[in-house]
């Protein structure tokens, strides 16, 4: 006999193998209403759903400036029954798949990566010194990390905007820096240094560039700024509290000391990625096994198919608001990695401080980290433009404070704290704008690829900041370091008041997200409708031939 197939109309279609398991409801029937996502493109548009977006009437109304959207109707009132009345999920599902955890898990991340760039920086010379070395080659060690970074970082974001997950490249980095980290413990000779120090970039480009991908993943447009702020509270711990942390371990517990905390929160990071899973992922790979079905059904109902633009890493670089976000990127970097080689050497000729006091004063730029969330919850409600303007600003205006001669100690640990607060305060928003000039070029895929450009601004600003630091603090003292960079500060904030995005700007980038989500949730109920006509036809032609 002819086989039977069930059409859209269907209302009460059997589905035994769900669209997504870790997303499928735990109860044993899912019904979707007729739902209507009309286009922005209209004065009279509106996005109205069966669950709506919490958001203000100014991002739907922000939906007219965006350019021509697409119309999504969903199909008549359908209920998909499942033949169990509960969906069995992973172990310890409900923290997999939190928020909090993923946010943890890439904050551990960042300072496990940070931490093992910094925790060597005052244990080099020594270690350069038994191989009789000078100067130089330590110089040229710390170098040839940002060196990897840099050529890896864009690499990992090409491959994996290819792919769906983030967890398991990132899995490969960490395992590629544990590994390179033995290699650097037990090195002999000089050259073996430079290959272990430099994959240890490498391992740092594929970090960073996929666990920031995998936030904007995991956090809809007007939280991401919030979650990257904690996030980034590790980087800077593990920047900043690195040096400190590796001078005292070696200090107590010998030359090997470092190294094993390093590998020990390697260890721990690894872990945590393997349990973590990866939602978005699950989703992304059901909708492109249903791609060509999918285009199918749109056409059949008048959705007009738009073809996926294409976006390379040169468009992205030549938008304002991204060579606004890697200016401000690169001047975080260059801040912070001046003030690395030179503060312990005023320091130390100013009060005659040693390692470990030097290492508390350190501190002060660590702690004011915790503000990187309210930096991100401002900026997720008015935008980066003035929140960075004013950072940069006032971390220029400290600088100058820094650099007057004859302050007594505690006025330098306040000078400090307000350098620390200020910096952190215009880094979290920038991952939003990039986040943003993404998902208007129209590549949904283009996330890592963005972040490899903020990657590679990071280490060019703490490539150059410990050069050109070191030749002013050589030739013309502190003071002068401390002028020059609040000049260089300065010399960049027109760019960010012109290029930067405000918060119209940022209404728009939520509006477009909450329309992109829509967009998804409607091919998942697709999908779903698929798999039952599917499931449907199957039987009926299974029961006609019997």
């Amino acid at each position: 006999m002819k086989p039977v197939v069930v059409g859209d109309d269907a209302v009460n279609l059997s589905a035994s193998n769900p669209c997504d398991a870790d997303r499928a409801p735990s109860s044993s029937s899912l019904v979707i209403k007729q739902t209507s996502i009309s286009s922005p493109s209209s004065p009279s548009s509106s996005v109205t759903t069966a669950d709506p977006v919490k958001s203000d009437s100014a991002n739907v109304d922000s939906l007219n400036t965006l350019e021509k959207g697409r119309t999504f109707t969903y199909s008549d009132t359908v209920q998909i029954t499942s033949p169990t009345a509960e969906i069995k999920r992973p172990f310890l599902y409900w923290l997999r798949t939190s928020k909090h955890f993923i946010t943890v898990t890439i904050l551990l991340t960042l300072f496990t990566d940070m931490v093992t760039y910094g925790i060597i920086i005052p244990i080099m010379p020594s270690i350069i010194s038994d191989m009789h070395g000078d100067p130089t080659l330590t110089g040229v060690l710390v170098s040839v990390y940002a060196a990897g970074i840099m050529s890896a970082s864009p690499v990992f974001g090409i491959l994996s905007d290819k792919m769906a997950s983030r967890r398991l490249p990132m899995i490969l980095g960490l395992s590629g820096m544990f590994l390179s980290t033995i290699i650097f413990m037990f090195a002999k000779v000089y050259w073996l240094l430079i290959i272990a120090r430099f994959f240890q970039g490498v391992s740092g480009g594929a970090v960073w560039t996929l666990g920031l991908a995998l936030m904007t993943d995991s956090f809809p447009a007007n939280e991401l700024g919030v979650q990257m702020g904690k996030s980034l509270i590790g980087h800077t711990m593990g920047l900043l509290g690195g040096p400190p942390i590796g001078g005292l371990l070696h200090d107590a517990f010998g030359p090997r000391a470092p190294f094993y905390f390093c590998l020990v929160f390697a260890t721990i990071v690894i872990f945590l990625l393997l349990m973590l899973i990866e939602v978005r992922a699950d989703e992304f790979l059901e909708i492109r096994r249903y791609e060509n079905e999918l285009r199918v059904r749109e056409k059949a109902r008048g959705i007009v198919v738009q073809e996926v633009r294409q976006t390379s890493i040169w468009k992205l670089i030549t938008t304002k608001r991204m060579i606004a976000a890697v200016a401000v990127t690169t001047l975080e970097a260059f801040d912070l990695s001046s003030l690395e080689p030179t503060l312990p050497y005023y320091l130390r000729a100013r009060f005659g401080m040693t390692e470990g006091e030097i290492g508390l004063v350190f501190i002060a730029f660590t702690m004011p980290t915790i503000i990187s969330p309210l930096a991100g919850w401002v900026s997720d409600r008015y935008g980066a433009k003035i929140l960075c303007s004013c950072a940069v600003i006032i971390c220029g205006c400290f600088m100058l404070v820094l650099s007057i001669e004859n302050k007594p100690l505690w006025g330098i640990v306040l000078t400090l704290i307000g350098i620390g607060l200020s910096t952190s305060s215009f880094i979290a928003p920038i991952l939003g704008e990039i986040s943003a000039v993404v998902r208007r070029t129209g590549d949904k895929a283009a996330y890592a690829r963005a972040f490899a450009i903020f990657n590679i601004a990071f280490s060019f600003g703490m490539l150059i900041g410990p050069i050109l630091a070191g030749y002013i603090y050589e030739k013309h003292g502190f003071k002068w370091n401390c002028i020059m960079t609040a000049c260089i500060l300065f010399t960049f904030v027109p760019l960010m008041i012109f290029w930067m995005g405000d918060r119209k700007d940022k209404m728009e980038d939520v509006a477009m997200y909450e329309l992109e989500m829509e967009e998804h949730r409607w091919k998942l109920h697709e999908i779903e409708i698929i798999k039952a006509e599917k499931k449907a036809a199957e039987e009926l032609n299974a029961n006609t031939l019997m």
